[in-house]
């Protein structure tokens, strides 16, 4: 891994990968793997440190644990960030043109928004906030925002006045994606966000789950939905052999979203 060319930005998302990979690094490991000095390195750790995408220690850098990331938005995003955004580019493909479509609050579905211009649904239903001003941007998209309780820490509205304003609402497909997949469910760890992914999720003829293969390997306290009741996911190419081998058996629609030469 030599990084040396890239710009700062570009750097640092790289560097947030490798650190959320092997979880700890000291600076002369980073140095070495991205062909640039100690001090580069330093100074790319104060910037990540102070965006809330890595935690500075003695020496180097430990990743954001998962459990800390869930409760907040603003470190989601960047977990998994590249990742997030090839499974969102192939997640695109399957909205039609003229669809209607509904989008959780989750940073994996939240990363569609680029694409939504180009992809042309007809109309967006939505609970997050993000993806709300995204749409409301783009003219030739109608929106239908859900509100209810605004939490900060997840950028959108949840719980019970959003799951009656859903109960009264059709789209024709519904993207979501979940902290933890485990014994063929979806969970979640916060009680009303399970709720209203669930609510979403009934809107729906076609039920898309985005996903990385990290989830695999999580936990959460409440169930949203079986996995043999989604008609397709889309998951990255690194997903357990085994466990593909299961997605199989339930007759989903598997959609491979590829690793790049760069990740």
């Amino acid at each position: 891994m030599r990084s040396s060319g890239l710009p700062p930005e570009s750097r640092r998302d790289e560097l947030t990968s490798y650190v959320n990979q092997v979880h700890t690094a000291r600076v002369e490991a980073m140095a070495d793997a991205f062909g640039v000095s100690a001090m580069t390195i330093h100074r790319d750790l104060d910037v990540l440190a102070g965006e809330g995408r890595l935690e500075r220690i003695r020496g180097g850098a430990r990743a954001i644990t998962a459990r800390l990331a869930e409760r907040d938005v603003r470190l989601r995003r960047h977990l998994n960030a590249r990742t997030k955004q090839r499974l969102a580019r192939t997640a695109a493909e399957l909205i039609e043109p003229g669809a209607v479509i509904a989008l959780d609050d989750s940073t994996t579905v939240g990363e569609l928004g680029p694409h939504l211009e180009s992809r042309r649904p007809s109309t967006v239903i939505t609970h997050s906030l993000a993806l709300m001003n995204t749409v409301s941007a783009q003219s030739s998209i109608a929106l239908v925002g859900l509100g209810g309780q605004y939490y900060a820490e997840t950028d959108s509205f949840l719980g019970s006045v959003v799951v009656e304003q859903a109960q009264r609402l059709t789209a024709d497909a519904v993207f979501v994606s979940t902290t933890a997949v485990k014994n063929q469910a979806l969970l979640h760890p916060d009680a009303e966000a399970a709720l209203t992914k669930r609510a979403l999720l009934k809107t729906g003829g076609r039920k898309i789950l985005i996903v990385d293969s990290s989830k695999f390997e999580g936990s959460g306290l409440y169930h949203v939905m079986g996995l043999d009741e989604f008609d397709d996911i889309v998951i990255d190419d690194q997903l357990a052999p085994e466990l593909l081998a299961l997605l199989k058996s339930l007759n989903l629609n598997i959609h491979l979203a590829a690793s790049s030469p760069k990740d």
